[in-house]
């Protein structure tokens, strides 16, 4: 168990290998905000902190004294707290659409961060479907990672530290989009050559690609 976190500092608890934890840490790199941060397991949380989050989970942000348990919260949280550079569009219209994206790419039902937690951790018969409906997911919007240097962004936007992730994985879950999907391709690479990117990978992680 660790320690009571330092109040002066921003601190984040994280899993060392989940695509929430790495959207965060994604946008911690990016933001290059100065915080201490611990990949572990849940239950070696100092227990303070694990108090104040009913919903036992990773990531959870300290910082001010508050605790941030939920992911959207939490980045939209550090976007806001440090402003450069933005990765939310100031214009509501644009801002509703990043979070509404967000929302079905990360928590809506059948999600795409759902679907790969099926792949990792449902029987054989259910990942396999999983990674089928994934698959033909990703490949049904190439044209939205054609359109523009990031998804339906000119800049980088929240919505691209949560796909990030995703795409990072699809050769450890076994996913193959095929020389169709270069337009996926690049868009990946593009992220994946971020220095930020690079900083936010955990050492498990680094062996996913």
């Amino acid at each position: 168990m660790l320690t009571k976190p330092n109040p002066s500092s921003t601190t984040l608890y994280c899993s060392p290998d989940e695509m929430e934890s790495h959207a965060v840490r994604f946008i911690m790199a990016e933001k290059s905000i100065e915080s201490e941060i611990f990949n572990l397991k849940i239950d070696e949380m100092p227990e303070e902190i694990l108090e104040l989050n009913p919903c036992q989970s990773l990531p959870t942000l300290f910082d001010r004294g508050m605790v941030l348990y939920d992911t959207s919260v939490v980045t939209e949280y550090l976007d806001e707290r440090f402003p450069f550079p933005p990765l939310l569009p100031v214009d509501p219209i644009d801002k509703a659409e990043k979070r509404l994206l967000i929302f079905r790419f990360t928590r809506a039902p059948g999600c795409w961060y759902e679907l790969v937690s099926t792949i990792e951790n449902g029987n054989k018969k259910e990942a396999e479907k999983a990674k089928k409906i994934l698959k033909s997911s990703l490949i049904e919007l190439i044209p939205l990672f054609a359109y523009k240097p990031y998804f339906k962004s000119d800049e980088m936007t929240i919505v691209d530290t949560c796909l990030a992730p995703l795409l990072w994985r699809l050769k450890k879950l076994g996913i193959d989009l095929g020389p169709k999907a270069r337009p996926i391709h690049d868009y990946a690479s593009r992220l994946f050559s971020k220095d930020s990117f690079q900083e936010s990978l955990t050492d498990c992680e680094k062996e996913y690609n």
